[in-house]
């Protein structure tokens, strides 16, 4: 079983946002966000794929024009270059942990 490994505290963000940065314990970069209710992570993209795991609460995503509610427990996974975001509709937290690249 994989575990987070934080290498830093939470630091607040001025939108509703809580975030600590550090990895996965197979080393994989990786980051567990706080969201107040009502709070939104702006649609953005990676050059890497996501894996967002719901820790706690209910959130609303977009990735590219695809949109899915996923509660506690659950996760997607974002493909690298496309955009995505979310939308929190019951406070909470992601874990947000960064995918390899595929090689070709």
């Amino acid at each position: 079983m994989l575990k987070f490994i934080a290498a830093t505290p939470f630091h607040s963000l001025d939108n509703g946002l809580a975030r600590r940065e550090g990895k996965m314990s197979d080393g994989a970069a990786a980051a567990e966000v706080r969201y107040d209710a009502g709070a939104f992570g702006q649609l953005q993209k990676h050059p890497h794929g996501l894996q967002t795991q719901v820790l706690s609460g209910e959130f609303e995503f977009t990735v590219g024009s695809d949109i899915f509610v996923a509660i506690a427990g659950e996760s997607i996974t974002i493909p690298a270059e496309v955009a995505s975001g979310c939308f929190c509709l019951t406070a909470g937290t992601l874990l947000e942990i960064a995918l390899a690249p595929q090689s070709k």
